[in-house]
């Protein structure tokens, strides 16, 4: 969302973005090379550690309203040619189907994984893949499996259960976008006594997140609670 988009009443953080690489996942935050000018509905060149991808900038995007302590996905370098994007397009569909391999084979060699992404970097011959485990997986046969499929160097990197909701993405019970995947920088540390201290269900099922794990926002909402519960000062 360029600042021109946001209503006078958001300041957007200066030199950040939203940019999206999929339609299917939330937008990633991303620094401005100096000069770059973000309009709705463009396609830009990111820069990432995994390499350069496409990325699009949409107008629905919440824009950036908290520092992020350099924890970015990538620098937008400028506007990405047609030659460009198209090359993206034809990628993407390299990434759908090596995730969609990497599932059916991981089923059948009966492996306790997850697999969540895959981007394929327009310049590096590589597939990266993400999976959630709640353990060490051993996935040397199906590494081999997917780079004979890909014809690429392929990368298996493992991920908590927090960091895939944060990659999936999603609605909260709020009825707002989680906040793994569009504020938050980093996971804090929340506890059942959060939810004591706030008079809330312990249901599990009531405040858990799409994770599994307790939800961020307990964490958000203890201080205000003990605020809240604070006896005032003696005069």
């Amino acid at each position: 969302m360029s600042c021109s988009e946001c209503p006078s009443s958001i300041r957007p953080q200066p030199g950040l973005a939203r940019i999206t690489f999929s339609a299917d996942l939330p937008g990633q935050v991303c620094s401005l090379k100096e000069g770059v000018e973000l309009e709705a509905g463009g396609h830009y060149l990111v820069a990432s550690a995994d390499g350069e991808r496409v990325g699009q900038a949409v107008g629905h995007e919440i824009p950036v309203l908290r520092a992020c302590n350099g924890r970015v996905a990538g620098s937008v370098m400028r506007r990405a040619s047609p030659s460009e994007v198209a090359r993206s397009d034809e990628l993407a569909q390299v990434a759908r189907d090596a995730l969609r391999f990497c599932r059916e084979r991981a089923r059948e060699l009966n492996l306790a994984m997850r697999p969540v992404t895959a981007i394929v970097p327009l310049d590096r011959d590589t597939v990266v893949i993400t999976f959630a485990a709640e353990e060490r997986v051993d996935f040397r046969e199906l590494l081999r499996d997917l780079g004979r499929r890909t014809r690429r160097r392929v990368e298996l990197r493992q991920i908590g259960v927090r960091d895939q909701a944060k990659a999936s993405g999603g609605w909260g019970p709020c009825g707002r976008t989680l906040c793994c995947s569009t504020f938050m920088a980093r996971f804090n540390s929340v506890t059942i006594r959060m939810a004591k201290a706030q008079r809330l269900s312990l249901n599990p099922s009531r405040i858990s997140g799409m994770c599994g794990r307790l939800m961020c926002c307990l964490a958000h909402e203890a201080g205000e609670a003990d605020t809240t519960k604070r006896p005032a000062a003696a005069k």
